[in-house]
């Protein structure tokens, strides 16, 4: 069950950053939409959702304690913006390196290292590695 659980957060993750990668000057943006009254209906953006998963690891780690709604927001919100930090930083070093459009491990080792800090740098790189020799090794 977790390798299974680390694939799907992997193909969560490279939809996130192709999200992102086309977000930023898209030229294929769709019609806006007009309502009854002739005015334009404001477009909802697909916004992320890993509250399920804060959820998992809150469980995991303290069975006991629950988490308001307001709060799972907020938590659900730092995961963003950090996703958001993330996919950026891969974009920028693709693109410095120039020899192809596939993000590899190695893209998202130097954004881990460049956005986090200090501690959190080290166990986000080892998790990083190990998370990826379990995927290869299935």
């Amino acid at each position: 069950m977790p390798s299974l659980q680390r694939t799907s957060n992997f193909r969560a993750l490279n939809t996130y950053i192709n999200h992102i990668s086309t977000m930023a000057g898209s030229k294929n943006t769709p019609a806006k939409k007009v309502g009854a009254a002739g005015r334009r209906k404001k477009s909802k953006s697909a916004k992320p959702n890993f509250k399920t998963y804060i959820h998992r690891v809150l469980k995991e780690t303290h069975p006991t304690i629950g988490i308001t709604k307001k709060s799972m927001g907020i938590m659900n919100d730092l995961v963003v913006d950090m996703m958001d930090k993330l996919a950026a930083e891969a974009k920028t070093a693709l693109e410095k390196s120039g020899k192809g459009k596939t993000l590899k491990e190695w893209h998202c080792n130097t954004a881990t290292k460049l956005v986090l800090p200090g501690e959190l740098q080290k166990h986000g790189v080892s998790e990083g590695i190990k998370a990826m020799s379990n995927y290869r090794r299935k």
